[in-house]
């Protein structure tokens, strides 16, 4: 088992945590707008990489309906009986929402594509393009429903959430696939270059975001949160892929999806929430690095007990 670590550490982990390195070297030695980084993700690249794996996609649409309902089944699953446990144990508001999303929501995009890819190639991409839509949607309906509980601004939240262009880029991916309407190939191109040139900017905009957030930990509070994040979650993804038949796939990268640290925008929803942005740096900064050691202990698990895309070698 510990030959079988190092092998994946170094095939999966290793070429990700270097290009993370690399960011936060460059956010180091140059400024670095984090907000320009931001939006190119998820205004251009992310719409572009979900476009292209939807309407490629070999998965089914019962499937595709089937891994989003998982995802959300596996997140009410922690997010209902923690909410109940934070609430009666008096926890604050603004820390409440901080400790939910960062042991809920899960980083789909700039951790999760790379590692799904590395791990199982374009099978994997495939499912975690599902992933991140509902794994963004669920962030953003949580968050800001949580904002709307707190301050009462449940419109301008779904102002928000109807901007989010991932909506409509599911939709036309959705609808090219059912129609089998091929885009005109330089346009088609163009999607796929940029698809194609998510993962670098993704690890790239990690490393900055990483380099930004870094701070001493409150152990107190962050170990809970990475133990709900990194072994609870996964766990309850384990039992749910089993006792729903998606063992062993889509359910390997279901499982490899919900094990990712805690999602970087539930930063910026700490700011919209006036909650606690500290505590909310602090899980993402933590919860990523110690990710490396867990999501590799994970991987390696699934993978032996057969989890890999049908025709994949193990």
């Amino acid at each position: 088992m510990l030959v079988e670590f190092g092998f994946l550490f170094g095939k999966v982990l290793a070429p990700i945590l270097l290009l993370v390195a690399l960011g936060a070297l460059l956010k180091k030695r140059h400024p670095v707008e984090m907000q320009t980084l931001s939006n190119l993700q998820l205004y251009l690249f992310i719409p572009a990489f979900l476009f292209v794996h939807i309407a490629d996609s070999k998965l089914t649409l019962p499937q595709i309906g089937g891994i989003a309902g998982t995802i959300l089944l596996i997140q009410g699953l922690l997010a209902l009986p923690l909410y109940g446990l934070l609430r009666w144990r008096k926890v604050p508001q603004e820390t409440l929402a901080v400790v939910l999303l960062a042991s809920v929501i899960f980083n789909a995009g700039n951790f999760g594509i790379p590692v799904a890819l590395r791990a199982f190639g374009k099978p994997g991409g495939e499912v975690q393009a599902l992933v991140i839509m509902t794994a963004n949607l669920s962030l953003w309906v949580l968050g800001y429903g949580l904002s709307a509980a707190i301050t009462g601004g449940g419109w301008q939240g779904l102002k928000e959430i109807l901007k989010l262009p991932i909506l409509y880029v599911m939709a036309a991916g959705l609808t090219v696939r059912a129609t089998g309407w091929h885009l005109p190939e330089p346009i088609d191109y163009a999607l796929h270059l940029v698809s194609d040139g998510l993962v670098p900017l993704a690890l790239v905009t990690l490393g900055v975001q990483l380099a930004t957030q870094w701070r001493l930990p409150r152990w107190k509070l962050i170990l809970p949160v990475a133990f709900f994040k990194l072994l609870a979650l996964p766990a309850i993804a384990g039992l749910v892929v089993w006792k729903l038949g998606l063992w062993p796939w889509p359910g390997a990268q279901l499982i490899v999806a919900s094990a990712g640290p805690t999602a970087v925008n539930s930063i910026f929803l700490a700011i919209e929430q006036k909650g606690d942005v500290e505590l909310a740096a602090e899980c993402v900064f933590w919860n990523t690095l110690l990710s490396a050691i867990t999501v590799t202990i994970i991987l390696a698990v699934v993978i032996r007990l057969g989890g890999v895309p049908p025709g994949m070698s193990q």
